[in-house]
């Protein structure tokens, strides 16, 4: 073995802030081994039960001149794990009595009367619209049957992004204010801007910005010091930057080390006036918090206990339970073909399994082959980070690395090693 590599072996090895457990080696060989190989430059993992967290390692480095080994308080773009935080602050509301989530949601959003369906292109590439018999409700929203969709995975969605009858992916309002659906409400399951309509709803029920909600009633009661949209001055530096495969190599190809023509950085933090704390005119409901996994781990720690942490409950039983419940019927669901390999590559978050939506979950009713019980749930985030909640079992999984595209090869791979070490090496 090459110096350089024993040297970057002896270093991954030895980080520091590392929650350790019991019988724990096939675990940190899950993580570690994509870092060794030069696959990733940064994994990081924690489990946990009912009482708090059972196992946590970091491995790699934040930087792609791995100056700055990675840590597991860390902090990630979480991206689309924000669409959990969403749906449970519409689920207070709900169980408060102030949420109705199943009646249109122009009660709501007015402006929504006028939603139309987008049924495709005539031959100049005009857009053809059809009424919808109804609007789409909150409980759509947050089990992605609504109609609403995302331009990555929606050839439609696409083309109106491109001759620019929507806004795209990364131009905050913008990008829902003109959205269409693209199929009648409640007939289908297509993953899309749904939560972010929700967080519009959440805003206008609470009177409060989501940013301020999400601290006031779900952060702060669960001791989330480490959750936010906009980044603090001083917890900037533990910031992890994001890289961005090159296009000619995605994850086609294995590589055997990290150069400058493989990747490409971006130091993922916020502009300098966007520090200020509540400052933005849009918070999005599916995207755009930061975290670290042992803070998100609350959050997931707090389901598997039905709703309640540490004696502070932030939703009913009854309601969590409903969260696991499906509500989408023998709609296909969770697979997805890409329309911008730039930012996702094909995805099947099922990972082969069968897969059903809940509310703010996607759903696993037999399990999967790489350990989870059935009735499990999951989702993930775009730049690679993904959990899991098996209440059967009592234990919750979280993986991130900070790479793009979506569903990268060696990511998946990871995760399904680290799924598997965590079960006692379940494998296919």
């Amino acid at each position: 073995m090459c110096r350089s590599k024993m040297a970057l072996i002896c270093l991954i090895c030895c980080l520091p802030n590392t929650l350790q457990a019991d019988n724990t080696s096939s675990i940190d060989e899950a993580l570690s081994r994509p870092v060794v190989d030069g696959r990733l430059n940064m994994t990081i993992g924690v489990l946990g039960d009912a009482d708090g967290l059972t196992y946590g390692n970091a491995y790699g480095f934040t930087r792609l001149d791995r100056r700055v080994p990675a840590e597991l308080d860390s902090i990630v773009a979480i991206a689309s794990m924000t669409k959990l935080i969403t749906t449970i602050a519409a689920l207070q509301l709900y169980d408060q009595g102030k949420l109705d989530i199943d009646v249109p949601i122009d009660t709501y959003l007015a402006d929504l009367k006028q939603l139309k369906i987008l049924s495709g292109f005539d031959a100049e590439r005009n857009p053809i619209y059809v009424w919808p018999d109804r609007r789409p409700t909150a409980r759509e929203l947050m089990s992605h049957t609504s109609g609403f969709v995302y331009s990555l995975w929606n050839r439609n969605a696409k083309i109106a992004e491109r001759v620019g009858i929507t806004g795209g992916l990364r131009s905050g309002r913008e990008m829902i204010a003109n959205a269409p659906l693209a199929f009648e409400p409640g007939q289908g399951w297509e993953y899309g801007i749904s939560t972010d309509w929700l967080g519009v709803i959440v805003e206008e029920v609470s009177n409060m910005k989501l940013a301020e909600y999400f601290d006031k009633r779900i952060f702060d009661v669960l001791r989330m010091e480490d959750s936010f949209y906009e980044i603090p001055k001083e917890k900037i530096s533990r910031v992890a930057n994001l890289l961005f495969r090159d296009e000619t190599n995605f994850w086609l190809k294995v590589l055997s080390t990290f150069t400058s023509s493989d990747l490409v950085e971006v130091p993922f933090v916020s502009a300098p006036d966007a520090v200020i704390k509540y400052s933005s005119d849009y918070y999005s409901g599916g995207g755009g918090l930061y975290s670290t996994l042992p803070d998100y781990a609350k959050l997931l720690q707090c389901l598997v206990n039905g709703g309640e942490l540490e004696g502070n409950r932030i939703l009913s039983e009854k309601t969590v339970d409903m969260m696991f419940t499906s509500q989408t019927g023998n709609f296909p669901v969770g697979s997805a073909e890409s329309q911008d390999p730039v930012l996702t590559n094909d995805i099947d978050m099922g990972f082969g399994s069968e897969a059903k939506f809940g509310l703010g979950l996607l759903l696993h009713p037999a399990g999967t082959k790489h350990g989870r019980n059935p009735h499990s749930a999951s989702w993930g985030g775009l730049f690679n980070t993904y959990f899991w909640i098996d209440r059967e079992a009592e234990l919750f999984g979280i993986f991130a690395t900070q790479v793009s595209p979506f569903f990268d090869l060696s990511a998946i791979e990871t995760l399904h090693a680290f799924e598997s070490a965590a079960y006692g090496g379940v494998s296919e």
